[in-house]
């Protein structure tokens, strides 16, 4: 492990995490996440192979899908992994959009549907993503309405709450959770000491932290979320005041349509 570690840069951050599980020079680490989440034993998921993040269009009028991370798996199951760091408008319609592609985009022309492989996302979310549970790890398919068994084993959704990482029972999952979320040296540096996997992943981390351009990156994105979060404060505050001053709903609605 190197010595003198600059600020370790937050994983939560869709750029570090894309840099950290989506390269093909330390896919090891990408193999102990997804096994973790999937629940591979050791050995049992052997490789894997990243794609394109840009999902295909059919035409132009096709809306432009952009994932985190795209991965094959040697058992030819595809998998999106998808870093949620902020809550935003129909992120659940979002995140079916972007599955149903990763199978229609498996087939071409007179292919059988026999061909299509299991697709699978994951999705770390730094917010309650799912209030409707208390579990950390919630798990959805597509189930017969009264009896629950699947209808195939094509689609899959897992999301990681790291908000409700106390209530995590799969400890290999919560070491990885516990990576991801972590912020200060110390914390990543105790993980270090569990296993050597966590090593590697923090050298690789420091590594990026040292790049000046990763840096300012980082850096440009936080101020992009602050600047977000800022306008949406302050359109909060302007309905509220809207009430406050008697104005009826629909003429709050009226208002803001005017706006945009």
């Amino acid at each position: 492990m190197q010595d003198n570690l600059p600020e370790l840069l937050s994983p939560k951050v869709d750029i570090i995490f894309k840099l950290l599980f989506g390269d093909e020079r330390h896919k090891d680490l990408t193999i102990s996440f997804i096994s973790a989440v999937l629940g591979y034993k050791d050995g049992e998921l052997e490789d894997i192979s990243f794609y394109d993040t840009h999902l295909k269009r059919e035409s132009v009028d096709d809306k432009l899908g952009v994932l985190d991370i795209k991965a094959k798996l040697s058992n030819g199951n595809i998998i999106d992994i998808e870093m949620q760091a902020h809550s935003v408008p129909d992120v659940r319609g979002r995140i079916s959009y972007y599955r149903s592609h990763l199978l229609t985009e498996q087939l071409g022309t007179g292919d059988p549907y026999s061909k299509l492989k299991p697709a699978k996302s994951i999705i770390v979310a730094d917010f309650d993503f799912v209030p409707e549970s208390e579990k950390c790890h919630t798990v959805f398919q597509t189930l017969e309405k009264d009896e629950y068994f699947p209808f195939n084993d094509l689609e899959e959704i897992h999301v990681l709450s790291l908000k409700k990482l106390s209530n995590l029972d799969n400890e290999r999952l919560r070491e990885w959770l516990r990576f991801i979320n972590s912020e200060k040296r110390e914390e990543f540096m105790d993980l270090a000491g569990i296993d050597p996997v966590f090593v590697k992943a923090v050298d690789v981390l420091a590594t990026f932290s040292a790049d000046d351009y990763n840096r300012m990156l980082y850096e440009a994105r936080l101020k992009e979320w602050r600047d977000n979060q800022s306008r949406i404060e302050g359109a909060r505050k302007e309905v509220l005041d809207l009430f406050r001053q008697g104005y009826s709903l629909s003429e709050v609605e009226k208002l803001l349509s005017e706006v945009q």
